[in-house]
């Protein structure tokens, strides 16, 4: 039986460079920033720029709804002290954002940002909701972009991918 290794390929190494960056701007939380640039390092420029798109947008969109959700959900809540009637509440908030944020991304042809600013949205009203979730949407859209900029600069100019012909 001859097993051999599959070489590894420019596309890994630069995704590796990618998230070794990411780390050195973000030391302290570089969570969204790394896995940012690993979506965004694609086969071809101008995929990465297809998908830096779709996961800049989608955060920005998803995280902002959330934070306005998130808003007016502590305000409609906030004089009832009704445990499981303000739980209840809240899910059905969510709930409609969920629906606001899927019809925001169709309504600007973005189909491809739905994940992630559904994503985005859940992380800021579910996850973070009774922390700081004003902190925690500017520092994930922060991280993000930086992400994504730090994928397609790689990408562009580190050996850049050939173009594919359609």
């Amino acid at each position: 039986m001859n097993f051999t290794f599959p070489k590894i390929g420019l596309r890994t190494l630069k995704t590796a460079l990618a998230v070794f960056l990411c780390l050195l701007i973000f030391p302290r939380e570089p969570f969204f920033a790394c896995l940012t640039a690993v979506f965004c390092v694609q086969d071809t420029v101008s995929n990465s720029i297809k998908i830096a798109i779709n996961r800049g947008l989608g955060t920005v969109l998803g995280a902002t709804i959330g934070l306005l959700f998130l808003i007016v959900c502590r305000f409609l809540t906030y004089n009832i002290n009704i445990y499981p009637i303000r739980k209840l509440l809240v899910y059905l908030t969510i709930a409609i954002g969920i629906i606001v944020v899927i019809y925001l991304c169709n309504l600007i042809k973005k189909p491809g940002a739905i994940n992630i600013s559904c994503i985005a949205f859940l992380a800021v009203t579910t996850v973070h909701a009774f922390g700081d979730p004003v902190y925690y949407a500017v520092n994930r859209t922060i991280e993000t972009l930086f992400g994504i900029f730090i994928a397609l600069l790689v990408n562009k100019f580190i050996a850049p991918p050939k173009q594919k012909k359609a």
